[in-house]
């Protein structure tokens, strides 16, 4: 009987095991949770990308059925203009269910209101190619008034700060912010680098930078500092170097 008892104590974890078991778990976990976090951000990112070019492939279809048009500022919101094309089937009465206009990484600061509208709309007119100041352009425009399409920016991801409406439905359609037409709307100033107070672009939506989609269907990421004038006009300067030394 002994004997026995002696084999049942060597069989057991002794509460120093059991704790030295439970610190390596504890260990693991802490070197695992920053990757898995990382994934899923990445996957987050990848998912908004895909929304972009769903809303570029829009935008193609859109503007070859109105002689190269496509909306620019809120006279009748992008939202709704790109609707008929959208998988999701919304409608201008109803558009909650088009997932596609809301980034996964979109943070939810309200939580009784979901915000389903998470991009906005290149909507910056300029006199001319050293314009850097620009105005408000409500109209739509055409495609070929850009001068680089492939690297002109049409919609992006917006800034959720205390400034953003909720757009839960058609009835907030007429929030007046779902665009971007000054300098002010970057997420950086771009002559001192300060991080702007008014951005409507968001400066860290994914890492260090936001995702567009641009004027030629393509959708990428950006880094809020790179994100400058010139990625909104439709005629560039041929000379910035010089206009940078004034």
């Amino acid at each position: 009987m002994k004997q026995k008892r002696n084999d049942s104590r060597r069989g057991a974890f002794t509460l120093i095991e059991l704790l030295v078991v439970i610190a390596i778990i504890a260990i693991l976990a802490g070197m695992l949770l920053p990757a898995l976090g990382k994934a899923k951000s990445k996957a987050k990112g990848i998912q908004c990308i895909n929304n972009l070019k769903q809303v570029g492939l829009a935008m193609i279809m859109y503007s070859d059925e109105n002689e190269g048009s496509i909306p620019r500022g809120n006279g009748y919101p992008w939202f709704f203009v790109y609707m008929p094309y959208m998988p999701e089937g919304g409608t201008d009465d109803d558009f909650r269910n088009v997932r596609i206009y809301k980034c996964a990484s979109y943070p939810n600061r309200k939580p009784k209101e979901r915000q389903i509208i998470t991009y906005v709309i290149n909507a910056w007119k300029f006199s001319s190619p050293t314009d850097m100041v620009g105005t408000e352009q409500i109209g739509p425009s055409k495609i070929t008034a850009f001068q680089n399409p492939s690297d002109s920016i049409h919609i992006g991801d917006n800034e959720d700060g205390a400034w953003r409406p909720i757009v839960s439905g058609y009835q907030d359609a007429v929030t007046n912010l779902n665009d971007v037409w000054a300098p002010s709307h970057l997420p950086y100033n771009e002559r001192n680098g300060r991080l702007s107070g008014e951005r409507r672009i968001a400066a860290k939506r994914h890492s260090d930078g936001a995702n567009f989609v641009y004027l030629d269907g393509h959708a990428g990421y950006l880094r809020a500092q790179s994100i400058v004038t010139d990625l909104f006009r439709e005629q560039r300067d041929p000379n910035p170097q010089a206009r940078a030394r004034n």
